[in-house]
């Protein structure tokens, strides 16, 4: 089997923002990709946890259950990151508010796909918009646990707080594996692409453009190309699978996380400190300038919003008014952090 997996951040965003983790474990034939919750808050460690834990064992599936050890796994892990934060010597109001959260016992949420290979045979479990498509060279078959043609801004997800119970019910999919078909698993920006152009009778160009993709660079130019045509703006993964007669891994072109932030934070570190001084400056004043992106805006807005009325309409009667306070309070926060001029 070859494989080649990818990766990469929201345009206007970085390595070290990005939400979607995937693995790939070639001794016990495991993959698996999960895609942290925007809305959430510390998804990358609750992603990263869930995909871990599929591809280093060979019989365990995330289910409300299974995860329960798992969420006091994530709780340490946050707990790491801030005592990090402190040795860094991090902004006040950084720790400040991640220790509020952790108080609060605030959630991160995440969608998951995942299989294990027996032979050509694949087995495994999805929750969520994360998607695993079988592509035969004529149709698309999407394995998802939701309905594929209602994709929204809340899926299925499994949550980090063994007191809540996330949302869905994981689906267990399997199949075969054979020159004919080629397995595509992805985050929610390409399977949500891919079910539309779908629909429309017209997936195969785009399917094809996809396999094309044998690079980094070409990911990331298909994933531009594709956001200029209507994909939306979010963390992006995918994992191409094709049998080759082989039963054995064949790691062609994988992508690691870890070594693209490291790459970041090294050019970080080369830019002329006159640059860094004025930006710098730039940077401290109260309000950040708007975006030229204007989906960014948006994505940072729907992200607020979804927070703000979740906790509203639990208080007001009128599901109206709550939403109507809840946009007006998502507005309100976000005039605040970018310079839009008011009337």
């Amino acid at each position: 089997m070859k494989i080649r997996a990818f990766i990469t951040h929201k345009q206007a965003e970085t390595y070290s923002d990005c939400q979607d983790r995937f693995g790939i474990n070639p001794e016990i034939k495991s993959i698996a990709v999960s895609d942290g919750m925007g809305a959430t808050w510390q998804q990358k460690i609750w992603a990263q946890l869930l995909v871990d834990s599929f591809i280093e064992k060979t019989d365990w599936l995330p289910d409300i259950e299974s995860i329960k050890p798992l969420c006091s796994v994530w709780r340490e892990k946050v707990n790491d990151f801030i005592q990090e934060l402190k040795a860094k010597n991090a902004p006040e109001n950084m720790i400040y508010r991640n220790e509020r959260n952790l108080a609060e016992r605030r959630s991160a949420g995440a969608t998951f796909v995942g299989i294990r290979f027996e032979g050509n045979k694949w087995k495994g479990s999805v929750l969520g918009d994360s998607c695993l498509i079988e592509w035969n060279g004529n149709e698309a078959k999407f394995h998802t646990s939701q309905d594929v043609e209602t994709f929204d801004s809340y899926p299925d997800y499994f949550d980090s707080d063994e007191s809540q119970k996330g949302k869905g019910t994981p689906r267990i999919i399997e199949g075969v594996l054979s020159e004919d078909i080629c397995l595509i698993m992805t985050s929610d920006p390409i399977s949500e692409f891919l079910s539309r152009h779908n629909q429309k009778g017209e997936i195969a160009e785009f399917i094809q453009q996809l396999l094309t993709v044998v690079s980094h660079e070409d990911f990331e130019n298909l994933v531009q190309d594709w956001r200029k045509t209507g994909m939306h703006n979010d963390d992006t993964t995918l994992v191409i699978i094709l049998y080759n007669k082989s039963c054995s891994f064949s790691m062609q072109n994988i992508d690691d996380i870890n070594t693209l932030i490291k790459k970041e934070e090294s050019i970080k570190q080369i830019v002329p400190i006159e640059e860094l001084e004025n930006k710098e400056k730039k940077t401290t004043a109260t309000n950040k300038p708007f975006s030229d992106d204007a989906s960014t805006f948006i994505y940072e807005f729907l992200s607020e919003f979804k927070i703000i009325s979740k906790k509203k309409c639990k208080h007001l009667k009128s599901l109206n008014q709550a939403t109507k306070n809840a946009a007006k309070d998502a507005f309100d926060k976000l005039l605040k952090k970018y310079s839009i001029v008011r009337k």
